[in-house]
């Protein structure tokens, strides 16, 4: 009898841990989608509700974003026939890159295995930028860290890598604007 009680506290032990453990949410699976950034606050608590286009496409392990970088509506080119010069302009307002990702508690490292910047993607794959994040619904909010660890020349303007928290909306199903 007390062979079967004990059994029977073991098995209960292992449901209430199985059920205990479904309840907490798993981070990773919260990710999955599209997100589009919706806002950006610098550290002095400024808001940009207008940032330039960015849009993230999370999968259950990997990731392709591409953004505008700065502040700036990126030009058109001024004819149909855009001169080399234009065309590098142009080039360097954008940042893409794909690859993995792994989460770790509220920490969501990126691991680029193709980018558009060769430095980036060269270092494969100890090339992690890693940001803390929170999912809440629809709502993905992350901070940058402080120090710079994009591997590009870091630019103090540059809200990319100063602790700056960027909010992303969950497009999935659903046009960008």
């Amino acid at each position: 009898m007390r062979r079967f009680v004990g059994i029977l506290a073991v098995f209960a032990i292992l449901a209430t841990a199985t059920v205990a453990w479904r309840a907490i949410p798993n981070q990773a699976s919260t990710l999955s989608g599209a997100w589009l950034l919706a806002s950006v606050t610098d550290t002095a608590g400024n808001v940009n509700e207008a940032p330039q286009p960015g849009l993230w496409v999370i999968t259950g392990t990997h990731y392709s974003m591409m953004y505008v970088n700065g502040n700036e509506r990126r030009e058109r080119y001024p004819g149909d026939s855009p001169t080399d010069a234009e065309r590098l302009a142009a080039y360097n307002t954008v940042t893409a890159n794909s690859g993995r990702y792994e989460v770790d508690g509220d920490q969501l490292t990126f691991r680029a295995y193709v980018a558009k910047n060769p430095n980036y993607m060269g270092d494969w794959p100890d090339n992690g930028v890693t940001v803390t994040f929170q999912v809440d619904g629809d709502t993905l909010h992350w901070t940058w860290p402080t120090e710079a660890t994009w591997p590009t020349a870091a630019d103090e303007d540059d809200p990319w890598s100063n602790g700056s928290v960027f909010t992303f909306t969950r497009i999935e199903g659903q046009p960008a604007p």
